[in-house]
Order: C-alpha cells, then sequence, then structure tokens
C-alpha cells in the first residue's frame, strides 16, 4: 500500500526542461543509483554516478565567505589545506549598503572564491526576516523589510550563480529566531507569510536560484525541511521553482515518507551513518516495496541534473565552466568598496569627520577594538586572508603622524565567557563551535548519555522546568566538554558562579567546585598557569538539585590581560588627557551567535557604564559599534558621534578610519530598527518570543511597520543613516497612464560640501483599503551619487503589483481602486516629499494578481 498522506507530490511535479541527454541519463540509472542522489555521502556532499559521467556535488556554507574545510564525517577542520577566504560584509552589513550593485558584487566575489575551492553550492545568501532584536543569526540576515530583501537577494544570487555555483537561499521559511530552532512552531497568517516571510525567496526564485535550504523550525506544525504547504504546494507548484531543496544539517525527522512525499530532495546533516540517512536505505526499501512511487525520486533526480548543468558541472559545459579566483587585489578592493557602504553614521553632532592635523592624541578604547569577528558565529565562521580590526585602522591610516593609546574594556570582576575561537569541540549535528552539552540519565557515576547538544558557553538556567521526559531532578546530570587552546602563556582565573552543585575539571584534574547549600547565588574561583597553544580539556560537571527549582550555573574566566585591565576610574583620566576618544564597543559573536539568541537588550559587559564615564570625562569622544542586530543605548544623548560598523568584512578597521577622518563619505542606511528599549518590539511587547509555539501576533505589523501603526518612538528608525554633506529633495512629479502604472519623480540636489551619495526611499500609503495595512511600506529605493552642487533626476515605476496586498480571505493578491499617497523620504521616519494619485481599471473591478 502507498503512504496514504503524501502521494500528492508526485502528482505536483514540476516539468523542469528535460533534453535527451538528461532522459537518457535518468533512464539509465538504477533505482539503488537515484537514492545515492537524494542524500549526503560526506559531511558537506552528495556522491554522484561517476559510470554515467554524473559529478559529486560539492557544497560549503555561507553566506559571506567559504567555510573552512572540514573533514568528511565529522566537524573537526582539516587544517591541511589551504582554506582561506575573503570575508565579506555580513548579509545585515550588506543591506545596510541599499545598493542592489553592491549585492551583485558581493555575490560575484563569494561565488568566484567558492568556485576556486571546487564548490558546487554556496549556502547563502541567508534572508530570513528579522523580527526580534535577540535573534542570534540577525548578522547573516539582511533586513526586517520584505521589499529591500527581495531587491538585494535577486542581485546576490545573479551575482554568485554567474560563477558557476549555485546559490542556496536560507531558511526557508519563518526562521526568526534560534530560541529552540530544531521545534518552535511558527504559526503566521496566510496573509504574513505571503507578505512578509515568503517574498524574499519568491524573488530569488524569479532570479533563477537554483537551491534552497529548509529550516529548522516548524511551519504551522510540519517541520519546514518536510512541509507539504512550503515545499510542494507553494515552492515547486506555485512559483514553479526547478531547482532543488536541501535540507538544513540535521533538519530531517521521523522516516523517509514525510522528506520525499512533502517536497525535499536532498537530506544534509542527519546524525547517522551515510546509508542510514531517512532518504538512504529506508527510501529505497519503501521505493522497491511499492510505498512510495519511483516518480518522487525520478523527480530528484531531474532536478539534480539540471542544476549540475546549469552550472557547468556537466558534459560539455564543464571545460567553459569558470574557475573561479580567491585572495586577488580585484577581491580585496570589493570587499573595501561594499564595507564602504555598510557603515551607518547614527549620530553626528559635529564632531567628525575627524582633522588629523589637530590632533596630537587619540585614545582607543574597547576590546572590539582588537577583535575579529571573522571565525565567529557558528556554520558562517570563515578563515580570511586576513582581517583589518579598527584599532590596526587607526594606526595605519595615521602612521606617526598622531599618538594612537589603546586600552581593552575593564573587565568585570567575575570575568567573561571563555572565547569560542579558542574552542576546538564542535557538537556532531550543527557545527557549531563552543561546547558539547552531554545530559546523563543518573547523577552518580555510569549513567548513558540521553541527550547531547551544542552550547556556545556554559550558561544553564532552566526557570522551573526540568529536561522533557524527567519527572525527577535526580534523574539527570550534565556535562559540559570541550578543549580549550589559549593564545598567551600566563595565569588564568576560573569562575563557576550560579546556585547548583557544580565543578570544573581540566585535564582531568578538579580545578574548582561549589557545594549548593541553601540555594542562594555563590561563585567558586581557582587559578591555573596555562601555556600558550598547549590543549586543555575542560569538563564542567553539573548536578542535579532537591526540588527542580530555578537553578543557575555560569563558567568565566579572567586572562592575564584582565589582571592589568585599566580600571574604570583610570579610564576616565586618561580620557581627559586625550584630545580625542574613540570607544570601540557593540556585540560579538559570543553574542551573536547560531544555535543560540542573545539573552538582553543591553551591551554585553560594562560598556553603558564605560561611554558614560568617558562622555563625561571628554566631549570628543565617538563611538564605534559592530554587531548585526540593534542594541540598547541608554548613554545616546551623551555622546556626540555615533558610527554603527556592522560586521564589515576583512577591511573594516581601514574602512572606519577613513569614514572617521572624512575620506569616505558615509552612505549606509539602517535595514532594521534600532527600538529604544526590547518591549517595544512586536514579538515582545506581545509576549510572542516563545519555546514552542510563536502565532506572530503583530501579522503583518513587522519592523517599521509595527513601530508606525503603534506611533512609537525608535531609537534609530528603518532607513536612517547620516552623511558628511546634504540633500535637497524637490520637484515631485507623479504621472499616470491607462493602465494603472505611476511614475514618480523628483530632483535631489547636494547642497553641502563634500561629495557623497544618498539612498533616496519611495514609500506608498493605501489611503483606503477593505483591509488594514501599514500606515506607508517601502517600494523603491534608489541611491545616487552626487558631487557638491551636483542635482540629479531619480524616478520610480509603480505597478500595480506594487499596490496589491495578499486578500486573507480569497487567499490572492489584490490591488483595489482608490487614493494612494506617494511618499519619497530620507528614512521611514524623514519625510521631504508627499503627493497622491489615483488608481482606477476601466472594469472598476479589482482582479487577482
Amino acid at each position: 500500500m502507498k503512504y496514504d498522506e503524501g502521494t500528492n507530490k508526485a502528482k505536483q511535479l514540476v516539468n523542469q526542461p528535460t533534453d535527451n541527454h538528461t532522459g537518457d541519463t535518468l533512464a539509465a540509472l538504477t533505482l539503488a543509483e537515484k537514492v545515492h542522489l537524494c542524500h549526503a555521502a560526506t559531511l558537506f556532499s552528495v556522491c554522484g554516478i561517476a559510470r554515467l559521467g554524473i559529478p559529486d556535488m560539492v557544497m560549503s556554507d555561507g553566506p559571506h565567505g567559504v567555510r573552512e574545510e572540514l573533514a568528511d564525517d565529522d566537524w573537526a577542520p582539516r587544517g591541511d589545506v589551504d582554506d582561506s577566504c575573503s570575508y565579506l560584509p555580513t548579509g545585515t552589513a550588506l543591506a545596510a549598503t541599499w545598493n542592489s550593485d553592491m549585492a551583485k558584487r558581493h555575490g560575484m566575489v563569494l561565488g568566484a572564491e567558492a568556485r576556486e575551492r571546487g564548490k558546487d553550492v554556496i549556502l547563502g545568501p541567508g534572508i530570513n526576516i528579522i523580527r526580534t532584536p535577540l535573534c542570534g543569526r540577525n548578522f547573516e540576515y539582511y533586513s526586517e523589510d520584505p521589499y529591500l530583501v527581495a531587491v538585494l537577494v535577486g542581485e546576490e544570487v545573479r551575482g554568485i550563480q554567474s560563477q558557476g555555483v549555485a546559490a542556496c537561499a536560507k531558511h526557508f521559511a519563518c526562521n526568526s529566531q534560534e530560541l529552540n530552532r530544531f521545534a518552535v512552531d511558527a504559526l503566521p497568517s496566510e496573509r504574513a507569510l505571503r507578505e512578509i516571510y515568503l517574498p524574499g525567496f519568491k524573488a530569488a526564485v524569479d532570479a533563477g536560484l537554483l537551491t534552497i535550504m529548509g529550516a529548522y523550525n516548524r511551519l504551522r506544525g510540519q517541520w519546514c525541511c518536510q512541509n507539504d504547504y512550503l515545499l510542494n504546494q507553494v515552492l515547486k507548484t506555485e512559483w514553479g521553482f526547478a531547482g532543488l531543496v536541501v535540507s538544513d544539517w540535521g533538519g530531517v525527522h521521523n522516516n523517509c515518507f514525510e522528506p520525499a512525499l512533502y517536497g525535499l530532495d536532498i537530506e544534509m546533516g542527519t546524525h547517522r551513518p551515510f546509508d542510514e540517512y531517512f532518504l538512504a536505505g529506508d527510501f529505497l526499501k519503501a521505493l522497491e516495496n511499492g510505498e512510495i512511487d519511483e516518480a518522487v525520486v525520478d523527480d530528484t533526480c531531474r532536478r539534480y541534473l539540471f542544476v549540475m548543468e546549469r552550472i557547468g558541472a556537466m558534459g560539455d559545459g564543464a571545460a567553459a565552466r569558470p574557475a573561479g579566483e580567491r585572495n586577488t587585489a580585484h577581491h580585496q578592493a570589493e570587499c573595501r568598496a561594499i564595507a564602504d557602504e555598510a557603515m551607518v553614521l547614527l549620530k553626528n553632532d559635529g564632531l567628525l569627520p575627524l582633522d588629523k592635523t589637530g590632533i596630537s592624541s587619540l585614545l582607543v578604547i574597547g576590546s572590539n577594538a582588537m577583535c575579529r569577528h571573522a571565525g565567529g558565529g557558528g556554520s558562517a565562521g570563515v578563515k580570511p586572508h586576513y582581517e583589518i580590526t579598527p584599532l590596526e585602522g587607526l594606526q595605519q591610516y595615521l602612521s606617526d603622524a598622531v599618538r594612537v593609546e589603546y586600552c581593552p574594556d575593564p573587565m568585570p570582576a567575575d570575568g567573561s565567557p571563555i572565547p569560542n575561537h579558542l574552542l576546538s569541540t564542535a557538537d556532531q549535528s550543527s557545527g557549531v563551535k563552543g561546547w558539547v552539552r552531554k545530559r546523563y540519565d543518573r547523577h552518580d557515576v555510569g549513567g548513558e548519555v540521553v541527550e547531547e547538544t551544542a552550547v556556545t558557553e556554559v550558561d544553564l538556567d532552566w526557570n522551573e522546568k526540568l529536561p522533557d521526559g524527567v519527572a525527577d531532578a535526580h534523574e539527570w546530570s550534565l556535562r559540559y566538554v570541550t578543549t580549550l587552546t589559549p593564545e598567551k602563556s600566563g595565569t588564568y582565573t576560573f569562575v563557576l558562579r550560579g546556585n547548583r552543585d557544580a565543578g570544573l575539571n581540566v585535564n582531568g584534574s578538579i580545578l574548582l567546585k561549589r557545594r549548593d547549600e541553601d540555594g542562594a547565588p555563590d561563585t567558586a574561583c581557582s587559578k591555573i598557569e596555562l601555556i600558550a597553544g598547549k590543549p586543555y580539556e575542560l569538563v564542567v560537571r553539573v548536578a542535579p538539585n532537591e526540588t527542580g527549582s530555578s537553578k543557575h550555573v555560569k563558567l568565566t574566566w579572567l586572562t592575564p590581560d584582565d589582571a592589568t585591565a585599566t580600571s574604570l576610574a583610570e579610564l576616565r583620566e586618561k580620557a581627559r588627557q586625550a584630545d580625542v576618544v574613540i570607544y570601540v564597543g557593540g556585540l560579538s559573536h559570543l553574542e551573536e551567535i547560531e544555535g543560540r539568541d542573545r539573552k538582553t537588550y543591553r551591551l554585553p559587559g560594562l560598556q553603558d557604564e564605560v561611554i558614560a564615564a568617558l562622555a563625561d570625562a571628554n566631549p570628543n569622544l565617538v563611538i564605534m559599534m559592530t554587531g548585526g542586530s540593534p542594541y540598547a543605548m541608554p548613554w545616546v544623548d551623551q555622546v556626540p558621534a555615533i558610527l554603527h560598523m556592522g560586521y564589515a568584512g576583512m577591511e573594516a578597521g581601514a574602512v572606519a578610519a577613513r569614514i572617521l577622518f572624512g575620506e569616505v563619505n558615509p552612505s549606509g542606511k539602517l535595514p532594521f530598527t534600532f527600538p529604544i528599549k526590547l518591549e517595544d518590539s512586536s514579538a515582545h511587547c506581545l509576549d510572542d518570543y516563545q519555546r514552542d509555539v510563536c502565532y506572530y501576533k503583530e501579522d503583518i505589523f513587522v519592523g517599521y511597520r509595527w513601530f508606525d501603526q503603534r506611533d512609537i518612538a525608535p531609537l534609530f528608525c528603518f532607513g536612517h543613516g547620516l552623511s558628511y554633506t546634504s540633500f535637497d529633495y524637490r520637484d515631485l512629479e507623479i504621472a499616470t497612464d491607462g493602465e494603472g502604472i505611476a511614475t514618480i519623480s523628483c530632483r535631489v540636489t547636494n547642497t553641502g560640501l563634500m561629495t557623497g551619495a544618498e539612498v533616496v526611499q519611495l514609500y506608498l500609503h493605501d489611503c483606503e483599503c477593505s483591509v488594514r495595512r501599514p500606515p506607508q511600506e517601502l517600494k523603491g529605493f534608489r541611491k545616487v551619487y552626487l558631487d557638491p552642487g551636483e542635482s540629479t533626476s531619480v524616478t520610480f515605476i509603480l505597478r500595480e503589483s506594487d499596490l496589491a496586498f495578499f486578500h486573507p480571505t480569497r487567499r490572492e493578491w489584490v490591488a483595489e481602486e482608490g487614493d494612494f499617497e506617494v511618499r519619497v523620504n530620507a528614512s521611514s521616519r524623514d519625510n521631504r516629499l508627499t503627493g497622491v494619485f489615483s488608481f482606477s481599471r476601466p472594469s472598476g473591478e479589482s482582479r487577482p494578481l
């Protein structure tokens, strides 16, 4: 008997262009060979069929560089190959350029380096909508706005695939948080799904996307990697996607029937031997027994051949396939050009640009001034050819002309998390570097491991909740295991704090342990001499507790540098004596990382206290912030200048220096909203950021749409970004024709004294509609480059589809007749020109699009 629930896949197969060669190849494949094309044969490859000239399909993580080479069957770095790459600006930094040309150039560099490294598929770009500021992977994604995402992703896909490499847009769909990412169920309305969360993926498909990756989470009860509605009905049938659907690593569940019949093509990363994957042996048996129609596996094979032919990996096309290039002067220049436009000047009370001829001493403060970010973030980490830090960029730019002094952040008394780039243990199912967290079925010696997951630090906080299936706290215990390789020799202090019995072993010997006497928080610490370059096994043991009530354990450390760190009072005095103080802070990949969301909207460590003290000590204070997400700024009114650098790639430090001193005029605009406080953002205001089910209660009102609809003042609004020059907008003209198309034009003039670039943003307001719509929606943008006194005409064309919404009951796109207000803005809250046009049809009726 065939599997009843999923036979519709065979009925919904998309007919890819099939030439005689493809048909002959498909006919020559045995059933077992067909199944081989449906699952991984190594960690990042699918085994081809050599006897028929079908090559292996080799993949690599992206999305802003080609990941280092890993072993064939585990997450350990190979280490014996040249696998460095260009570290490009990350997703939110690219989106901050508001420049589709930069997106295409970003893609071309990424594709060319993937080709040179022998890859067929690059797992990127990541284009999930930013719903919460806390999401650990926001830095990989683009924006909170679907239109901005759609325009940029289309060009990036074209850029990647122009180099003979398939792009793989991810994660399809609604992967808006890392909290409980393997199980959380997303329940958006159909309208929110269509208007907010799917347009970027649709644009990628329209651009010729060849592969797409399913998300870990569920959508309406079904895992996204085996979701009939998403993959069969929308992607393959409605959109006509002819390429391959690839699972996220470990994203397939239960059995072979659901992934095979609900739209998945290739299974990757399942934590089993490769021949025991769900789409391996069990799939073959189901095909042989007639439980699944052979047309299902034929569809995947046809798609596999289609993708390999399109990238030039098969037959005669292989000779003409681009060879790729890596670490070229051209790629370095491209990284620098994108970074030039990626940084956003959030605030400037006249302090910037700095004049180095009037400065004799510059004080640089903050750990991020020396932090290299390329290797962090989880699967997005890369091994760059080089990475210029902000401190190095300033030192290189100023040379000997200005004395530059550096001080790190003062260290909290209880230390900081151990940086993940020093830890070599990786989780076996996701590749997230950090610790392996093992749960045992008993608290004494001899227990069995019943759960093994990746964590990025030892930080346990279960609020009144025991692990699933555990009724008695004594039925479990934890071990956190990793290998630490310090970069510097010296005395290190390990700190274990919390209110649970716990201990730390180093190379098998007990270094410290703390005893929970009365449930009150307590701290244990111990010093140890470590040698640079020597590996040390760390094991943190966490015991059960009596009541199962809220318990907390956290491991931190203080390094030899921390012991000599400057105090806050000393920093304040140094700041008073300097001509200019530059504080480099923000986030790092200790906070923004795959597999975990941030726990607070505040900046980590003592940054808020340090910035407030520096602002009091010296009015010439510049704040430079890294990070791919918004963060709180309680000191915003106390400082004169703030530059949001994002994660701007391997040239970030050099570019930041050039911006501070006016050699580059900043032109970046925010691709997301900065709330004043976390509770101002929709998911948190509505208490809809949850572990198990998220109802997407804000519906279509995500990002600036939410702030506009609720009239909430943001800290910095969507689309905001300052320049060292000024721009005047005037002469708005709106013309309509009989087809219902509106052409909007205006003139923009550089009225300042410096060459600069401005992003002209077009927002649309539906004056009267049968359903609720946002107060305004982005429908166009243009970036213009103007010399002082120069002006140019900027033109937008609005088509009927730009006026449409997804009708909640008719379940189709509809544009209604009526008046529409056009707003030409410099940001979502900076309106420069406004006009109205009327949309009507000869028939007078709305119609589906």
